[in-house]
């Protein structure tokens, strides 16, 4: 059975891209664009690991991973946080369930190997 990702972005080529080299390496990839819809696809999708975009419209990465953090099912899921804003990896310190922080924009090898850290895949 495949992992499933879960990536939540809102810049359809940059979800372009991680779908197409996350779904390479063998993962089922799903995606949402809109932080208003990122629970509701979380418990939808049941995901191995999340994506994360920081800046997202209606409901901010941070948000997000501070309800995931307060849900006794969702808190278990490992996040990967991305941003073009190197600081806001500071908001996310306080949260074990984030396993990584990549800075936009990616550098695919050290992605990659932050993806299969988290999921257990290394």
């Amino acid at each position: 059975m495949k992992k499933k990702i879960l990536i939540i972005e809102d810049e359809p080529a940059i979800i372009e891209l991680l779908h197409l080299v996350l779904a390479r390496e063998g993962y089922e990839v799903h995606t949402c664009q809109s932080g208003r819809d990122a629970i509701a696809a979380i418990k939808q999708v049941g995901p191995h690991l999340i994506i994360l975009d920081v800046m997202l419209p209606g409901l901010d990465g941070a948000s997000i991973v501070r309800i995931m953090h307060e849900d006794e099912f969702l808190s278990s899921i490992p996040v990967i946080v991305t941003s073009a804003l190197l600081e806001s990896e500071r908001m996310f310190t306080p949260y074990p369930q984030v396993k990584g922080f990549c800075a936009k924009p990616f550098v695919l090898k050290d992605f990659i190997i932050k993806v299969k850290q988290a999921i257990g895949d290394e």
